[in-house]
């Protein structure tokens, strides 16, 4: 049964080394969804993007113009001369950077019609981010939100990613090759998403309102057939622990800044507070001043760098983080990412929940010095399970969290 179906996906164009982890991915999925995990990443090589043919596009570019145009006919004095901050409109969030007048901003989104949020110093001597002239971006397309799909500019490939009708965070983007073909605060990386009906070697899930159709996967199409479900590479916002040389490498998220971890590695992280320290990645975060010359507390990862060797429970952004038989998982709690190496297996025997679960199973320890949680997936075979992550909730009877740190 599990060979034919192995060979059926390998017919339709998967890789025979992606296949080798479908099932246990599958099964992996399963879990981490009870357990509150479920996103992934991957951008291997069986994504092969290619840009979707331009259709319908009229409406949705005739919408993003009107859109953007709206955005940036607002009065502003920005491009004034001025030398001081009161010469400028402050009421609106202006102030005098390097002998001109300009735009505050959180994040490349606030600058939509005037450029993108840079780096800079007020007359004053205050540190700001400000919207940058000289690098515009065309309404619909980067850095515009999206909450109808008529508001990306459809006719020249962009399309919107977000949670679904009214989502105010949904973004234009665009599908890309590899992290050259982005703008600044984006990296190339993959969307995954359910097939409608089946496809890819996966059941079809017609109730996911983000689910694709067949038509809009395979070969010259939009979406292919991924190691994951139906996939597409996409230029998306960097986040917490993203690789980054300035402040606008991660500015896709607002108030993000660029900053040497402990291992003296600069990556996008966030200012912090190291009497009430609250660091994205929930456990897996540490509060403190790591950037000697930036001089303020930020957020790093416990394990001393972003990423590690591939083994399981230490940190990844992608699968290619995690090795030829690895993948990265995340928490949908808390954000968290580390690698499930399925090349290390257990067995729970008799110690399996009603799930097939267990701790330890001969599971090495996390990182951070938890046990892991196996999952037997096939309990007949002796050391078959896989080594998916640790139970983090320290509250007894509580719902489990999955992650690989423990509560500071």
């Amino acid at each position: 049964m599990v060979s034919s179906r192995i060979d059926a996906a390998f017919a339709r164009g998967v890789p025979r080394h992606a296949v080798s982890l479908v099932f246990p991915l599958l099964f992996l999925c399963a879990w981490l969804g009870f357990a509150g995990c479920s996103k992934t990443e991957c951008l291997q090589a069986d994504c092969q993007t290619s840009l979707p043919t331009a259709a319908a596009g009229a409406a949705g570019s005739a919408g993003a113009a009107s859109s953007g145009a709206a955005g940036a006919s607002a009065a502003t004095s920005s491009g004034k001369p001025c030398t001081t901050n009161a010469t400028c409109l402050t009421s609106k969030g202006e102030f005098c950077v390097a002998g001109k007048c300009e735009l505050s901003c959180l994040s490349h989104y606030d600058c939509q019609g005037f450029g993108v949020c840079e780096s800079g110093v007020d007359a004053d001597g205050a540190a700001l981010h400000y919207c940058s002239l000289g690098k515009k971006q065309k309404p619909g397309q980067f850095y515009t939100h999206c909450p109808a799909d008529t508001d990306c500019d459809a006719a020249n490939g962009f399309f919107c990613v977000g949670a679904g009708a009214d989502d105010l965070d949904a973004y234009c983007t665009s599908d890309c090759q590899d992290d050259s073909t982005c703008p600044a605060g984006l990296a190339c990386t993959p969307l995954t998403r359910s097939p409608c009906e089946a496809n890819c070697g996966l059941a079809g899930d017609p109730k996911d309102r983000q689910c694709i159709k067949t038509d809009q996967i395979g070969a010259g199409k939009a979406w292919q057939c991924g190691s994951r479900g139906v996939t597409r590479n996409a230029c998306r916002p960097r986040k917490f622990c993203s690789a980054c040389e300035s402040d606008a490498d991660c500015l896709a998220v607002p108030n993000q800044i660029c900053a040497k971890d402990m291992s003296g590695a600069k990556t996008c992280t966030q200012l912090c507070d190291v009497t009430h320290p609250s660091c994205p990645w929930g456990n897996a975060a540490r509060c403190d001043v790591w950037d000697q010359d930036l001089g303020l507390a930020t957020c790093a990862h416990k394990f001393g760098q972003c990423t590690g060797t591939g083994k399981g429970c230490e940190p990844c952004l992608k699968d290619a983080d995690c090795g030829a038989r690895g993948v990265c998982t995340a928490s949908s709690f808390t954000g968290e990412r580390w690698c499930v190496d399925f090349s290390v297996n257990c067995s729970c025997a008799a110690s399996a929940d009603t799930s097939g679960v267990c701790t330890g199973g001969g599971c090495p320890k996390s990182p951070g010095g938890l046990d892991m949680s196996c999952i037997d997936t096939t309990p007949k075979m002796p050391n078959s399970g896989v080594c998916a992550g640790a139970n983090t909730s320290s509250v007894l009877l509580s719902s489990p969290q999955t992650g690989c740190w423990p509560a500071n």
